[in-house]
C-alpha cells in the first residue's frame, strides 16, 4: 500500500464529514474520486485480490445495512470507496481495513446508544403512550424528546404526524413537510448520526489502533 493512502483517506472522508454534519447531503464525484483513486493505486500495489474482496464485503454489508434502513446511500457509496481506496493496512487486527472501520464505527455507535440513555435517565425522559416494556428500553436507548419547531435535518422523528412511534426511523424523510403536518408539539426522535463522520473517525482508529472489536474479543480468549 502506498504511504499516501493513508492521507488521502482521512482527506476525503474529512470532506464527507463536512457536507455529512452541515447539510447532510454529499456530492458523489467525493465518492467517485476517492474510489478511483483506490483502482489507480493498485496499479502500484497489485492488491487486485484483496480489493476485490474487501469490495465484495462492503457491498454484502452495504446490502443489509441500507434493506435494514441502517444507512442511507451516502454511507454506502462511502463503505464501497474505502474498501477500494484501502483493502488492507498493516498492523490491522482485521485482514480486510473496512471491516475494521465498520467494527469501530459500530463502537462508537454503543457508545453513542449510552449517552443518549443516560441522558433520558438524568433527564427523566418517559414515553407516556402504552408499549411493552423492552420498546421502551429500546425508545429510551435511541430517541429522546423535542419540541415540533425545533425539529431540523438533524433529528429523525420515531413518531408520525398523528403520534403514533415507530422505533425504525425513516432516514429520507422531510423533516420540514414533517413539522406542517404533525399535530404533536413534542414528539419522540432520534439523532440523524452523521455516519461519514463516524467512518472518519473509525478509520483513524483503524490505521492508529486497529480493530477495537476483534482486539477486545481477542483479549477475552486470552
Amino acid at each position: 500500500m502506498l504511504p499516501i493512502t493513508p492521507i488521502l483517506t482521512v482527506g476525503f472522508l474529512l470532506c464527507g464529514s463536512y457536507y455529512d454534519v452541515k447539510i447532510r447531503e454529499i456530492p458523489d464525484s467525493l465518492w467517485l474520486v476517492m474510489g478511483a483513486s483506490g483502482i489507480v493505486f493498485r496499479l502500484w500495489d497489485s492488491e487486485w485480490r484483496l480489493m476485490g474482496f474487501g469490495v465484495a464485503v462492503a457491498c454484502g454489508l452495504a446490502f443489509v445495512l441500507a434493506i435494514s434502513g441502517l444507512f442511507g446511500g451516502a454511507d454506502i457509496k462511502a463503505l464501497v470507496a474505502l474498501s477500494l481506496l484501502v483493502p488492507t493496512y498493516p498492523g490491522v487486527a482485521s485482514p480486510l481495513f473496512v471491516i475494521s472501520v465498520f467494527n469501530n464505527l459500530a463502537v462508537i455507535k454503543v457508545l453513542e446508544v449510552g449517552a443518549v440513555f443516560s441522558y433520558n435517565v438524568v433527564t427523566k425522559n418517559r414515553y407516556q403512550g402504552e408499549i411493552s416494556w423492552w420498546k421502551k428500553i429500546l425508545l429510551y436507548m435511541t430517541g429522546f424528546p423535542r419540541s415540533r419547531e425545533a425539529l431540523d435535518y438533524r433529528f429523525l422523528p420515531l413518531q408520525d404526524e398523528t403520534g403514533n412511534l415507530h422505533l425504525m426511523p425513516d432516514i429520507d424523510m422531510d423533516v420540514e413537510r414533517f413539522k406542517e403536518t404533525c399535530n404533536q408539539d413534542r414528539i419522540w426522535v432520534t439523532y440523524g448520526s452523521p455516519l461519514i463522520l463516524y467512518m472518519l473517525l473509525g478509520s483513524l482508529v483503524a490505521f492508529l489502533k486497529g480493530d477495537l472489536v476483534l482486539q477486545l474479543f481477542l483479549h477475552f480468549l486470552g
